[in-house]
């Protein structure tokens, strides 16, 4: 369970009733309380706008619109059959280039190096698949959003995880976030994240 938004002054899990914080030796004490895992997450929505707000990155961002690529041969994810049926499904988001598509991936580490495998967290990276393939998969431009605490697997646990990121691109989808857009110009505009007027 997390302790977020509705549930942030719960101490006790609501599904089997396990304390959120361990316990203190004095009771008495004014330490801050301290939790049995914490889930690191660092939004999303600051670095896309980043995106369009640097002149390195914003002429860029329209490239998987723009570039061309022979029949049957891949080179980015905009030449994908899954890419292509997207356009199909949602054509009113493919009309406007500026518009981000993210890709998802999760993977396990072991904090303590290779020989420790006791203790595993696992990472939550998303990469704006806007950029070419040159740059779409360098290290800057792959944004960490979280850090699932371990020591296991989450498994199925993985979609309590990922609540906070799944609200935050929600929030995106149906409302939308303005943005300077540096090629543009001038001022604010929707250019990005994503659609402000879907239903």
């Amino acid at each position: 369970m997390l302790y977020w938004k509705y549930d942030i002054n719960m101490e006790y899990c609501k599904f089997c009733g396990d304390p959120r914080y361990k316990p203190t030796k004095d009771r008495n004490s004014r330490r801050k309380k301290s939790s049995y895992a914490v889930l690191r997450y660092l939004s999303l929505t600051p670095r896309l706008q980043r995106l369009y707000a640097s002149p390195a990155t914003a002429e860029h961002m329209t490239w998987h619109a723009c570039h061309i690529t022979e029949e049957d041969s891949m080179c980015h994810s905009s030449d994908a059959e899954v890419w292509r049926h997207f356009d199909r499904t949602h054509p009113d988001f493919t009309l406007e280039p500026h518009h981000i598509r993210l890709g998802l991936c999760i993977d396990g580490f072991s904090p303590h190096g290779q020989y420790r495998r006791t203790y595993l967290c696992w990472s939550v990276i998303i990469t704006p698949y806007n950029l070419p393939p040159g740059m779409c998969m360098k290290s800057e431009y792959m944004f960490l959003t979280m850090v699932i605490p371990g020591p296991s697997n989450p498994k199925r646990l993985i979609v309590v995880y990922l609540e906070p990121l799944i609200d935050e691109l929600l929030q995106l989808w149906h409302v939308g976030v303005r943005m300077h857009n540096h090629v543009t110009k001038p001022g604010l505009h929707n250019a990005c994240g994503f659609d402000v007027d879907r239903e």
